[in-house]
């Protein structure tokens, strides 16, 4: 856990227009960008440290648009209770989203068996599974960029993903293999 100087947070309340939806959705992917901890509807708290004024200026410029409005208020601290129990519900949001990553890094640990249960060491295989794991590892950057507070999921997900990279590596150098294999073949 961070130390109680590196608390405050900006308390973020918006309202976009019912429809179109864009403004809302595009708000909320922004803000969840930024690790907000929603608090009620339209309504979240974004721990100061992770506040990157660009993004909430590109938030406000878009809700004000679509005829929206934003209010953005800095609070230095809660009282200890709620700050201790606001950390708790931002952890859990991280921790959920490592779960996630989780999941996916084993999926691919589970399709890189399946195909060296099935022999398709191919170099298309290869570009697949390495795009699916660049894709995880950003992922699991992005979530460490808003896991400002140390949630316990993220060991679990980095040694994950890094066993579906070491995989990959495998399952690489045995589709070399198997080309060089090929190549003698035919000569």
């Amino acid at each position: 856990m961070a130390n109680d100087d590196q608390f405050g947070w900006l308390l973020i309340c918006y309202r976009a227009p019912k429809q179109p939806s864009t403004a809302r959705v595009a708000t909320w992917r922004r803000l969840n960008r930024l690790g907000a901890l929603y608090v009620g509807p339209s309504t979240c708290l974004v721990p100061l440290d992770l506040a990157d004024e660009q993004a909430l200026a590109t938030v406000a410029e878009g809700l004000t648009t679509a005829s929206g409005s934003i209010d953005i208020f800095r609070i230095e601290a809660f009282a200890s209770a709620a700050q201790q129990a606001l950390l708790a519900r931002f952890n859990a949001e991280r921790d959920a989203e490592y779960v996630e990553v989780v999941e996916r890094a084993q999926a691919l640990l589970d399709e890189l068996e399946r195909e060296t249960q099935q022999g398709k060491f191919t170099f298309a295989e290869v570009e697949e599974n390495d795009a699916d794991l660049t894709k995880l590892r950003r992922w699991l950057e992005a979530i460490a960029r808003r896991d400002h507070y140390g949630a316990p999921g993220r060991a679990r997900a980095e040694q994950v993903v890094e066993a579906a990279a070491q995989a990959l590596s495998v399952f690489t150098e045995r589709t070399v293999d198997a080309d060089e294999q090929t190549d003698r073949g035919l000569r």
